[in-house]
């Protein structure tokens, strides 16, 4: 049975921040102790069924209201929570039946519902203290959340707290520990095929930057790991840079590739890159304003960092990152964390398979809830046969590659992010401090 916290959301109106939330408090609760629909029902599991027993059993509610919420209508016209029938008018009177805790989150700037415009059965929302959500200050509002559905908890279950299986509150870790490697990395590092087949058997759908969609995306498992080193790459020692860019204006004109609207300036100093979709969906966004036609096709050799944080994807399902030598057809170099791990991929449009069997590497160095830095490069040879690539993460070389199979040597580079799951999902990252100089000699 799913766990002690319900997240009530209308899908059209809060998806985004619910996958956010649902994220923050699974790591801090743990997987079982947190419902959210689409994350935690099974496959032919009866959806009425499931969220009804879910209700009944959970200790808090919270309830996303958007700015959408109260106006949302159906087929017929007619607002939702007027339907007697509604999923979010029924999971809010069960729990307020139920008495348990209810806590209502304003997401972005939202309003809370007067009496006059609930039904009847929901007005006894509207006497409960709401905790406003923004994505600006996202870290600091989901924190305060946490520690009033600790003490919610702790005070109902005193004794089942903190059982085996459930990982150790963040707040608890001792400064610096990372979260375990899960055993599923491990694995994929002794195993890359395994990873390999996952990728490939997937189909990658983004539109192109004509509006049409090009072809579907195979991946090249084009990452191979090296034993790890803190020693200065030779490119870096005869790297030039072109732009630095901290996202406190807009001069660089950050542009999306694939899907409009998917990247945006936050106002604080970075830039929020989103996708919703499964199997292989990606997002690119491109510096349309950058110098040296870094934005277009290029043949320059790269060295490209950027600080990126997570902010949502699906367990095993998602990746962020850099993407070198895009041509805006399929063909790329994504360099990306992936859970807990760190991959090159080369994606191939047009459905081709390329040869290799490299794993992402499982990393322990990565900084749960905040930004790592990130730092790709990308030097052709010079006879133009190979293309050597390298991943880097907060200082520590991970990836080590040459692809000698059809390399790209030319095209645009990008912020990126990526959803890989079998099921619809939503992966986000946030970026900062970006910088991309060119190699030379």
């Amino acid at each position: 049975m799913a766990g002690r916290i319900f997240i009530s959301y209308r899908r059209a109106d809060t998806a985004y921040p619910a996958g956010w939330l649902f994220d923050r408090l699974v790591e801090h609760f743990g997987r079982h102790q947190v419902f959210k629909d689409v994350d935690s029902i099974e496959l032919g599991d009866d959806f009425a069924e499931v969220i009804a027993s879910a209700v009944a059993s959970c200790d808090v509610l919270l309830v996303l209201i958007g700015h959408h919420w109260l106006t949302s209508t159906g087929y017929d016209g007619d607002r939702r929570l007027y339907d007697p029938n509604d999923y979010v008018r029924l999971e809010i009177e069960s729990a307020l039946t139920r008495d348990v805790r209810v806590i209502p989150v304003l997401i972005d700037g939202a309003r809370m519902p007067l009496a006059a415009e609930l039904p009847q059965s929901l007005v006894g929302l509207v006497r409960r203290q709401a905790l406003e959500l923004s994505p600006n200050r996202f870290d600091f509002d989901s924190g305060r959340l946490l520690r009033v559905l600790d003490q919610t908890i702790s005070g109902m279950h005193p004794v089942q707290r903190g059982r085996v299986g459930h990982e150790q509150p963040a707040r608890h870790r001792p400064p610096g520990q990372r979260r375990r490697i899960q055993p599923w990395m491990v694995v994929l590092a002794a195993c890359g095929t395994i990873a390999v087949a996952i990728v490939v058997l997937v189909t990658a759908t983004p539109g192109g930057r004509s509006g049409q969609p090009p072809p579907a995306k195979a991946a090249n498992r084009a990452s191979s790991s090296s034993p790890a080193t803190t020693s200065p790459p030779n490119p870096a020692a005869t790297a030039k840079i072109i732009v630095t860019d901290d996202f406190s204006t807009r001069e660089i004109g950050w542009v999306d590739t694939y899907h409009r609207n998917s990247g945006t300036y936050t106002g604080n100093g970075a830039y929020r890159l989103t996708i919703t979709g499964a199997n292989g969906q990606a997002e690119l966004a491109s510096p349309a304003n950058a110098p040296q036609g870094l934005g277009d096709q290029t043949p320059l050799n790269l060295d490209v960092s950027v600080d990126a944080r997570k902010l949502s994807g699906a367990p095993h399902g998602y990746g962020y990152g850099i993407a070198l030598r895009n041509d805006g057809g399929g063909n790329d170099y994504a360099f990306l964390v992936m859970d807990h791990a760190v991959a090159i991929q080369k994606w191939v449009g047009g459905g081709a398979r390329v040869t290799g069997d490299p794993a992402p590497v499982s990393t322990s160095a990565l900084h749960a809830g905040a930004a790592d830095r990130l730092r790709a490069v990308c030097q052709t040879a010079a006879d133009g046969t190979s293309v050597h690539l390298e991943l880097w993460l907060n200082g520590t070389k991970m990836v080590d590659y040459t692809d000698r199979d059809h390399p790209y040597t030319q095209g645009y580079l990008g912020l990126y992010v990526e959803t890989i799951s079998d099921a619809s999902s939503t992966a986000a990252a946030e970026f900062d401090n970006f910088t991309a100089a060119q190699i030379r000699g």
